[in-house]
């Protein structure tokens, strides 16, 4: 594949921001999604994938083609109605490559064997996004484990060719950790505060662990997220790792302010003792003890004794993994937190456009103590300020804070 051509495959990231930046125009394009994920294997082959992403590059300079692909493995592509020519000459060479499959075997077109689907984006679009956020859902549930973890199509290294976690492994990767030099594993990723064009101002820090660092590292082979229930019990061996290296100021985390993920088991439990009383009294009202919402509702009444220990203790309590669809649900005032983490994601425009209420819920949840997550561009925070949101975190944050240092 030429080297030009391999820049117009996007991850899931740019779908939406190109489909509301360059196709104002929605009457005249339209979109053709590929269920990849449903086939055979022998279908779904390496080789495969990539010659179905060239079949459509073509389309690229002819038809104002975008080729995108999903962490699923599904294919879209975004193309000109007045090139439905080439479209149909590109559709018949991916049929080709498909043929072997049994959905095609006896069906009369892709169509009708459920692999495609064509949508129109002018009347479709409502359609199309959510079938887009369903496939990336994947991507999402990885995150919320994997901070800053990546995925690639060209990359082998992808969870589709690893093999998943199992006891035996779980029980080798907590003895490795339990030894090892895990500082080389710590992360460190600021949460400013900006509003409008004003330069970000650090308010505090997450510590984490590079979950992806740490997988390349101990078990390359293996995807260690892939059983929440054994990728649980590890996290709470790296909770007790990473509770001894800042006690000991290994990192430097206690120069200012930072939060930490931390499982609420690991509140509740004789490690966080020690780790209470081996820091300075006064630090605790500048610590922030991240709790993700899967594991509150998983036991919501070991959460409530958790978080007032914590809270009596002097700790401050932030709720992470909240996506914009589920911040309805939630009762700012009885979970009864300091911080509240939202996930930015490219639809988040979309779905708070159809939301009439959903200022309601910003409202509601107290907009100082929400925190816009996972900022990779300037056009997450331009949003988040238009809704009073003044916390925001990600790789963007991180590099406008980056160089505003140099810059003083």
């Amino acid at each position: 594949m030429a080297e030009d051509q391999k820049t117009e495959i996007k991850q899931e990231n740019g779908i939406f921001e190109y489909l509301r930046k360059f196709c104002a125009n929605r009457s005249a394009f339209k979109v053709l999604y590929i269920n990849l994920h449903s086939l055979s294997e022998n279908v779904r082959s390496q080789q495969n994938k990539r010659a179905i992403v060239d079949v459509f590059m073509p389309l690229v300079k002819k038809a104002e083609a975008k080729v995108f692909m999903l962490p699923n493995e599904d294919v879209l592509v975004i193309f000109n109605k007045n090139a439905q020519d080439e479209f149909s000459s590109s559709l018949v060479r991916a049929h080709f490559l498909l043929q072997s499959d049994d959905k095609l075997k006896n069906a009369e077109n892709m169509e009708k064997a459920g692999i495609i689907v064509i949508y129109d984006l002018e009347t479709e679009y409502v359609d199309l996004s959510k079938k887009i956020v369903a496939a990336c859902q994947k991507r999402q549930e990885q995150d919320l484990a994997a901070k800053n973890g990546k995925m690639s199509f060209f990359n082998t290294s992808n969870k589709h060719f690893r093999r998943e976690l199992t006891p035996e492994m779980l029980a080798k990767v907590q003895k490795i950790i339990s030894v090892a030099d895990f500082s080389s594993f710590i992360r460190r990723q600021a949460i400013c505060a900006i509003i409008g064009k004003s330069a970000p101002q650090r308010v505090f820090e997450e510590v984490f662990v590079s979950i992806p660092d740490m997988r390349d590292s101990l078990l390359p082979e293996v995807e260690i997220t892939a059983n929440p229930w054994l990728f649980l019990a590890l996290t709470e061996t790296l909770d007790k790792r990473v509770l001894e290296i800042i006690s000991r100021h290994d990192d430097g985390a206690l120069i200012g302010n930072f939060s930490v993920n931390i499982n609420v088991s690991t509140i509740l439990s004789d490690d966080f003792l020690r780790f209470d009383d081996s820091i300075n009294g006064a630090m605790r009202q500048s610590i922030v003890l991240e709790l993700q919402l899967v594991d509150i509702f998983s036991d919501i009444r070991s959460f409530i004794l958790a978080k007032t220990f914590a809270k009596t203790r002097g700790y401050k309590i932030c709720i992470d993994g909240i996506t914009v669809d589920k911040l309805k649900y939630l009762n700012r005032t009885n979970l009864d937190c300091d911080l509240m983490k939202i996930v930015w994601h490219p639809s988040f425009v979309d779905i708070i456009g159809e939301d009439r209420h959903f200022m309601d819920y910003v409202n509601k949840a107290e907009r100082a103590k929400i925190i816009l997550c996972r900022i990779d561009d300037a056009n997450a925070v331009e949003v988040g300020n238009s809704l009073g949101i003044n916390l925001y975190q990600g790789r963007y944050v991180q590099r406008l804070l980056n160089a505003s240092n140099m810059k003083r």
